[in-house]
Order: C-alpha cells, then structure tokens, then sequence
C-alpha cells in the first residue's frame, strides 16, 4: 500500500507515531477523555490515517501534510463526539452520585464530571494573543490552523524561511503572554 502513494518507509511510522501521540495527548488533555484511553485514542489516529492512505494525492502536497490533516480532521471528530456524549448522557439512577462514566446526575443531562474551565480559559488567552497580532501574522496563524505548511507556502508563495520566521513570532507572541507548551508526560509527546 505505501509503495503505491510513493512514500518513504522508513520516515512513515514514526512520523505517523508522533503525530496520533501528539493528538491523543491533546485530546486527552482539553476533551476529558481518561488517563486510559490514550492509547486508545493514538491507535484509531492512526488506524484512520492508514485507511485513507490510498487517497493520498502527491500533486496536493507532501505525505507529511496528508498525515497531519488526516489525524488533525479525524481528532476533532473524535472530540465532537466526546462533547455530544457529555450533552446528552443520562443521569445517574440514584441522583447525584458518580456514574461509571464519569459523570454526575441530579440535572436533566447530567455534567462531566472534570473540570474544563482552564480548557476555556486557556482558548480565550489563545484568541487575546491572536487578536493582538498584526494582520498578516493573524492571517498566517489561522492559515495554520486550516492547511499543511506545504499548501500554505503554494498559495502564498513564501519561502520556508519565511514560513518558520512567522511561526517563530507567533510563538513568541505566545511565549511573552504566558502561554508555553504544558508538560510532557512520560513517554508522550
């Protein structure tokens, strides 16, 4: 399968490897899923990124953009249903105690039971440093946000040098309002 969309093997695994491990801690960390389901979380990353492979487009872009945008697409799917199973979980039978899932009655729907505020908090501190940003660094961040570097420097014609200075100060934009990358845990990216 790999040969037929031209790919080098031995870059492939652990490139794919870090980026479902990165995912599944992101997940992990914002969406509440438990300490338990990482690897889970990492091997359908991963599982989903090898069933689309065969879809992979060389003309579009490299494979290292393909596997981004695949596991990035398929974590936020995997998010959204996190987030309706919290909406519409049923209350505990007897009342307010913690159910199995990790959820507490005593409501119509009942709440998750961990606390997301600093999730919250920490995507409006995301939005004051975006909103902080001159224009074109504005833009170029929500580019990122959307596309593989790769596309990005198609349509706009940068340079990689130009792409990396961007990021560089949009990092540094982050870093001087407080907000530098958590802790890793071990073994985890």
């Amino acid at each position: 399968m790999m040969a037929a969309v031209n790919i080098p093997s031995t870059d492939f695994t652990p490139y794919l490897l870090q980026q479902t491990a990165l995912r599944a801690s992101l997940l992990q960390r914002s969406f509440g899923f438990r300490a338990d389901d990482w690897d889970d979380l990492r091997q359908d990353l991963a599982l989903d990124c090898l069933r689309r492979l065969p879809r992979f487009d060389e003309s579009r872009g490299d494979w290292r953009g393909f596997i981004r945008g695949v596991v990035r697409h398929h974590a936020c799917v995997l998010a959204s249903r996190q987030l309706r199973h919290w909406k519409f979980q049923p209350i505990a039978a007897d009342g307010d105690t913690e159910s199995q899932d990790g959820f507490l009655g005593g409501d119509e729907y009942a709440e998750p039971a961990a606390d997301f505020r600093p999730a919250l908090e920490l995507g409006l501190d995301a939005e004051r440093v975006l909103a902080g940003l001159p224009e074109d660094l504005r833009r170029f961040a929500e580019c990122l946000s959307e596309m593989p570097i790769a596309a990005i420097r198609r349509e706009t014609g940068l340079t990689l040098a130009q792409v990396n200075r961007r990021i560089r100060q949009i990092r540094a934009a982050f870093l001087a309002a407080g907000l530098a990358p958590g802790p890793r845990s071990e073994g985890r990216p």
